[in-house]
């Protein structure tokens, strides 16, 4: 198995449910590895992780992608924080700013968060959205359903496109042990410690964020690729981040 990861620079681990990581320390490897892990049985809805064609407002090519596993259809991913944050492929949107709408609700489809962003720059691009302090936190153990649509209106018509990609998150418990790891631990080797947990989107936060400061890191930037590809979206590796966009919605909860 050793000889395999050295040659093929990447392996997926799926975990059965209930069952526990490798006891050794993800840290010392040279390869970051995602411990994807099986989603909830009950109540886990199927999801859309790309946007599917359109012909009005985007480039053919190019789809709207939220940035997370999927298995046998369902977009899945877990996160240790009560307020986390989301990461989205922005495809090129040529004809008219793109207004892109989120939100986050519970099990009960009682809104926790919504924020609405028009973007006038029209590269495409690697966008965060974050949910901040003020929603009401996420409960651990607790299913959440996001959705993100993004839309336009030609200028050649008055037909306007859409595309949604919608999934789930759920909130999960950090042990002791691995809070104690974290606490001295660089960024890379903490999206390491949240990979070997199987916790998507502690793991993306925290790598995204070390990518960014740090694109020359040989070590960061092989991570950030061999990530991207356990989940099939290696071609989103290259893509460059977006700022922030500013939200006009006015209607956070």
């Amino acid at each position: 198995m050793s000889l395999f990861v050295l040659l093929a620079g990447i392996i997926i681990h799926p975990a059965p449910s209930g069952s526990q990581p490798a006891t050794t320390n993800p840290i010392q490897g040279s390869q970051i590895i995602f411990n994807d892990p099986t989603p909830p049985s009950q109540g886990t809805p199927t999801g859309s992780r790309r946007g599917g064609a359109s012909r009005t407002c985007y480039r053919s090519e190019e789809t709207l992608t939220a940035l997370v596993p999927i298995q046998n259809q369902i977009v899945f991913g877990q996160t240790s924080v009560a307020h986390p944050a989301f990461w989205f492929y922005l495809p090129t949107h040529p004809d008219r700013p793109m207004t892109i709408e989120f939100w986050l609700q519970d099990a009960n489809d009682n809104l926790i968060y919504t924020t609405q962003i028009t973007l006038s720059d029209r590269q495409s691009g690697l966008m965060q959205i974050a949910v901040p302090s003020t929603a009401t936190p996420l409960a651990v153990n607790q299913l959440y359903t996001w959705t993100l649509q993004g839309s336009c209106q030609s200028q050649r018509s008055a037909e306007s496109s859409s595309l949604v990609v919608k999934g789930t998150i759920q909130r999960t418990r950090l042990d002791t042990t691995l809070q104690k790891q974290l606490t001295t631990a660089t960024p890379l080797e903490q999206a390491k410690l949240f990979a070997a947990q199987g916790i998507w989107y502690d793991t993306l936060n925290a790598l995204a964020s070390a990518y960014r400061s740090n694109r020359n890191d040989r070590s960061i930037a092989n991570a950030w690729n061999t990530l991207l590809k356990q989940i099939g979206l290696e071609s989103l590796a290259e893509k460059p981040f977006l700022p922030a966009g500013k939200d006009v919605s006015n209607r956070n909860p």
